[in-house]
């Protein structure tokens, strides 16, 4: 597979190497680097000194032996070569930047994609860690390519507060597909077991932790998990919820019922990521709502809308 690296990465590669050594008092890469640069200054008219800087920089990049790693770990993945047409290594921005993606290939009408993985100048100061971003990345792509999972280039939620919030649960669950995966073939990723756990937790505090733990295991031993499936679940709470039926800690659910950010309000049906809270502590409200919902417990919750409505009644009654 061929692999382009963004030029604008790979002289920020360079001056962060050269700033790291000359801080540990190692000034043999700068001197050598400047003994190639200062004389383009007076060898090379000024529009022609850009690429020559660039053929410059690549050489150091290649002797820093940095496309050689890179390659490397897309050689464990050699189903790639038969699904993209390319690969390219970018730039990112920021942290917010940094992932991969998929774009077209040079030949279009091939249908084949470019992968495209966005990655800090920084990372490349830390070699191990970045070798376990890349392959995580890479695992990412794979499935992107994959028939069998499906994925879709889509918007994630109906407004922009959901959208957000269902794009950080869909991350959580394709993240722990992914590195649970990698794991069980013996690669190092970003993040084990308990990392992604704890960031599994993080986004369902109101689940009982039983659940929670049994709800995880069996999302982190599932090898089949789609882009369909995975948005469902990021979507609904009850969705995640489901996957503890049937297993031993099932009768903790009974105790008390969960409600969680972006659920359906009982009410207006609308998902809601404002629940009312002390509603059990107004009689007049609660037998209110009852009159038009008799099914209804203060325990199934209301969202805020709901809540205000009925009191607005309250008001005018």
């Amino acid at each position: 597979m061929k692999l382009e690296f963004d030029p604008g990465l790979i002289e920020e590669v360079l001056f962060g190497e050269l700033k790291a050594r000359e801080g540990k008092g190692d000034f043999s890469l700068t001197l050598e680097y400047h003994s190639c640069i200062d004389p383009v200054y007076e060898n090379f008219p000024l529009d022609e000194r850009p690429s020559q800087f660039k053929k410059i920089e690549w050489d150091f990049f290649k002797k820093l032996e940095l496309p050689k790693l890179i390659r490397e770990i897309f050689e464990e993945f050699p189903d790639l070569g038969e699904k993209a047409c390319g690969g390219v290594i970018a730039k990112a921005v920021n942290n917010f930047d940094e992932g991969s993606y998929l774009t077209k290939g040079m030949n279009q009408d091939s249908g084949q994609k470019r992968i495209v993985i966005k990655l800090l100048p920084d990372r490349f100061l830390d070699i191990p860690y970045l070798k376990k971003l890349v392959r995580h990345e890479l695992m990412h792509a794979s499935d992107m390519l994959s028939e069998s999972y499906g994925y879709r280039d889509e918007r994630l939620g109906g407004n922009p507060m959901e959208e957000s919030i269902v794009k950080e649960r869909y991350c959580v669950f394709w993240d722990i597909y992914v590195d649970s995966r990698l794991i069980r073939k013996g690669k190092e990723t970003l993040s084990d077991k308990e990392q992604r756990y704890a960031e599994f937790a993080s986004l369902y505090k109101k689940i009982p932790d039983e659940v929670k733990m049994a709800i995880f295991d069996v999302l982190w031993q599932d090898e089949k998990l789609t882009h369909d499936r995975i948005l469902v679940m990021a979507k609904d709470v009850n969705e995640v919820i489901k996957i503890s039926e049937g297993l031993p800690i099932n009768h903790v659910l009974k105790k008390k019922k969960t409600i969680l950010p972006g659920a359906q309000c009982p009410l207006c049906q609308f998902r809601t990521y404002q629940w009312a809270e002390g509603i059990e502590q107004d009689a007049y409200l609660v037998n209110e709502i009852k009159k038009d919902f008799p099914d209804w417990e203060p325990e199934d919750g209301v969202c805020g809308q709901c809540i205000e409505a009925y009191k607005i009644r309250k008001m005018v009654c």
